[in-house]
C-alpha cells in the first residue's frame, strides 16, 4: 500500500520546478504543492497531478504502459542490467499501487488545484 504525501512548492522562486512521474514519466511543472508517494517510509518518487486523479488502478495502468513500452523496445535493441532494474522497480510500484484502495481526499484535492491552475 503507497500514501501521497504534499510537499510544499519551494517559496520565493518565481520559476516553476519541473519534476518527473514516477507513474507515467511525464514531467510536469509544481505551482503550489508537490506530491510524493511513498511506501511505509520510503520514499518511491514524486507522482503528477494527473496520476493522482486517477487513483492507484489508473496510475497502476499508467506504470503498466510504460513497462510495455520498455519491453517493446529492448526486444529490439537488447536489454542490460540498468532496464531490467527499472522494469523491476516499475513492476513493484504497479503491485504497490494495486494494493490501495485509495489516494488521501487531501492529495486529490490538492491534485484538482495543481490541474485546475495549468489550464
Amino acid at each position: 500500500m503507497v500514501r501521497v504525501a504534499l510537499v510544499p512548492a519551494p517559496a520565493g522562486d518565481p520559476r516553476f520546478p519541473s519534476h518527473e512521474c514516477a507513474c507515467c514519466g511525464v514531467r510536469y511543472p509544481v505551482r503550489r504543492n508537490g506530491m510524493r508517494l511513498f511506501h511505509g517510509d520510503t520514499l518511491d518518487g514524486d507522482i503528477c497531478p494527473d496520476c493522482v486523479l486517477t487513483g492507484p488502478a489508473g496510475a497502476a495502468a499508467k506504470v503498466r504502459a510504460r513497462l510495455t513500452a520498455i519491453r517493446k523496445e529492448s526486444g529490439e535493441g537488447g536489454g542490460g542490467r540498468k532496464r531490467a532494474s527499472l522494469v523491476r522497480l516499475l513492476s513493484r510500484r504497479a503491485r504497490m499501487l494495486d494494493g490501495t484502495p485509495s489516494f488521501s481526499l487531501s492529495a486529490r484535492q490538492a491534485a484538482a488545484r495543481e490541474t485546475r491552475e495549468r489550464r
